[in-house]
């Protein structure tokens, strides 16, 4: 008997270390796997989905880069009214006179980059100005009167401060004029 139950034992002992494997395998193994194969799942999905997101961003860039402003149509006439050169500073220089018959006393006249355009250049200036808000007013009032167009933007006033009796208030604006534009072959 002893021969059986060493068989038995054996056949036991067996089975145990295939329970304690089916064990290890559904209660570790098993659940891994399977948030494995979701996970390697969702890595497909997202792959996918970039795929089409890049198809979608070089579509898009080559029709952004297809869709190019069209020049303004802008009428002879008007295009003949700009000067062809840069004439800053003779602009300027009219500017000042009027501008101290007015009673203005202009602190700082700084041109800044200009933006080329097909028809027209722009050509910013930044002016800062001190003077009445009635002598303010009226030099705006002949920049707008002028042959010449000139756009005045981002206008900042301090608070008045009485000098000499009067108050006075410094202005800070930028003034946009124009000329023709480079003109492509």
């Amino acid at each position: 008997m002893t021969s059986l139950s060493a068989i038995i034992r054996l056949f036991f002992l067996f089975v145990l270390a295939i329970f304690i494997l089916l064990f290890f395998y559904v209660g570790l193994y098993s659940p891994k796997e399977q948030r494995l194969a979701a996970l390697s799942q969702e890595v497909g999905q997202l792959e996918q989905k970039l795929i089409s997101l890049r198809t979608q961003r070089q579509k898009l860039t080559e029709t952004t880069q297809k869709k190019t402003t069209p020049p303004l149509d802008i009428p002879q006439e008007i295009l003949n009214s700009f000067p062809e050169e840069d004439d800053i500073p003779k602009l300027l220089s009219t500017w000042t006179k009027e501008g101290k018959k007015m009673g203005i006393e202009f602190l700082l006249f700084k041109p800044l980059e200009e933006k080329d355009g097909q028809p027209l250049t722009e050509m910013p200036i930044e002016i800062t100005l001190r003077g009445t808000f009635d002598q303010t007013l009226e030099f705006f009032t002949y920049l707008s009167k002028l042959k010449r167009k000139i756009l005045i933007s981002n206008i900042e006033m301090t608070r008045p401060e009485k000098k000499e009796g009067i108050y006075v208030i410094s202005t800070h604006a930028l003034a946009t004029t124009f000329r023709k534009g480079e003109k492509n072959p």
